[in-house]
């Protein structure tokens, strides 16, 4: 038998958790709302095929659960502007129609891109050669490349481009976007709450701890969607982002910060992967791997800049 103060230290933690529910479900009702507002105003036909129009608003970037590692911290508030984001982690179909027409375009890449099928996500990729893809996609649709290095469209060096992020074209989301667009107007561990027990219904994640039957990403798509309607951002393939690694710094609060202009420890990568277990598939996790690596757990998602006429 439980003691009577047992029974009530029970019945407090079940009304916090109860609490918490209904905090992420409000949270989330918030952000599906704006979203459907932000695609009225817009006109849904104007979103580009395949992506997904991310209103603009302000969140608490970090580690807001109080289990994460210290460069999740010091959490601060941030201000994003409107964007475009994938719907879902580029394919290798997406990314062999965009290669095919690179190659013959002028530009070189270092890694030709692996993928179990064509709706599974690329990978064994590295960052410039992402960004040389977002530039040959841009050009290939004719819209204005991101990424320039000396003036001229980033099509073949190893040196790191600039980006320009009022250029029609296609990037990579920044770190603070990519955040935002999981967190998908939630402060908890993953986009949908605290409870990894539910990660299965919206990740591709490794349950046992780096001991996966299946060493492969999945086919895209397949786990529910968070509040913005983009899938497999807990999971399946680590995804490059735009920034260079570094500390948040003092935590002051930001609107659409960049991150630093150059790094020594690599470009930062968001979300985990089908190895990861579920501490490392928290929507605040962040790691970095130079931009001239690849690896198969690595991939990536494109973004544009809201409102930009071609």
């Amino acid at each position: 038998m439980h003691t009577l103060e047992e029974i009530y230290q029970r019945q407090a933690t079940l009304e916090a958790t109860l609490e918490t529910n209904q905090t992420t479900l409000e949270a989330n009702q918030e952000a599906i709302e704006a979203r459907l507002e932000a695609i009225e105003q817009q006109g849904a036909s104007q979103v580009p095929e395949g992506m997904v129009l991310i209103p603009a608003g302000d969140f608490v970037m970090g580690d807001t659960f109080g289990e994460g590692d210290p460069d999740e911290l010091p959490v601060h508030t941030v201000t994003v502007s409107a964007f475009y984001m994938g719907e879902t982690e580029v394919t290798k179909t997406q990314w062999d129609t965009v290669h095919g027409w690179a190659v013959t375009n002028g530009y070189a890449f270092e890694n030709a891109g692996l993928g179990k099928a064509g709706n599974h996500p690329v990978h064994t990729v590295n960052w410039n050669d992402c960004v040389k893809w977002a530039n040959a996609r841009s050009e290939m649709e004719g819209l204005t490349a991101c990424y320039t290095v000396g003036g001229e469209v980033y099509r073949t060096s190893e040196v790191a481009p600039e980006v320009d992020r009022q250029a029609n074209g296609y990037r990579l989301p920044t770190e603070a976007e990519w955040e935002y667009a999981c967190r998908a107007g939630t402060t908890t561990a993953y986009s949908f709450g605290d409870d990894a027990t539910r990660l299965g219904d919206y990740a591709w994640y490794d349950k046992n701890t780096y001991d996966v039957g299946e060493k492969y990403a999945h086919r895209v798509g397949l786990k529910k969607p968070n509040a913005f309607g983009l899938y497999d951002m807990h999971g399946n393939v680590f995804e490059l982002c735009q920034d260079w690694y570094a500390p948040y710094g003092n935590g002051k609060d930001i609107s659409d910060p960049m991150g630093p202009t150059q790094g020594q420890e690599g470009r930062v990568l968001r979300g985990g992967s089908f190895l990861s277990p579920t501490s490392f598939v928290r929507s605040a996790v962040r790691v970095s791997f130079p931009p001239d690596v690849r690896y198969f757990g690595h991939g990536f998602r494109a973004a544009r800049t809201y409102n930009l006429s071609p």
